[in-house]
């Protein structure tokens, strides 16, 4: 998918993002910020470099929540509310799995989660056969997880 632009958009086709070529990460994560951002137990999410993820529609009907003590903030479109990505510290822009396969109809192979990252940070186990990072994609595994 190098050279593969993909299209989404919000549940009311008010505004439209680009993805261009392939997520740096795509996982299921289950670190604290994620939770208390988007408040759930865990975040399936594709994660791109900002420049990957262009808005191409609908700019205007885009509001931010800025994370009051993190730097994260989810936008999300002000007509239905759908999150269309939202920023971590490094200033990737996190798109929702969820997103992607609502567009498609299906999630593609190379979208879906391939291991779980901050797992020790976890509130529920997950009884699966994907890797379970302890911390981000290079961590160590966690070896005693379900």
């Amino acid at each position: 998918m190098a050279n593969k632009k993909l299209k989404v958009q919000c549940g009311c086709n008010a505004v439209e993002l680009a993805l261009l070529g392939s997520p740096k990460v795509h996982a299921h994560c289950h670190c604290n910020d994620c939770r208390e951002l988007l408040n759930a137990p865990f975040s399936p999410l594709t994660a791109w470099e900002d420049r990957f993820v262009e808005i191409t529609k609908g700019e205007d009907f885009l509001m931010e929540f800025q994370h009051p003590q993190k730097q994260m903030k989810r936008v999300f479109c002000s007509e239905c509310g759908e999150t269309l990505f939202y920023t971590n510290s490094l200033g990737w822009r996190i798109v929702p799995q969820l997103l992607i396969k609502k567009c498609l109809g299906l999630l593609p192979d190379e979208f879906k989660s391939d291991k779980h990252i901050f797992y020790e940070q976890r509130v529920t186990d997950i009884d699966d056969n994907l890797p379970k990072h302890l911390q981000g994609s290079n961590s160590p595994l966690c070896f005693n997880a379900q």
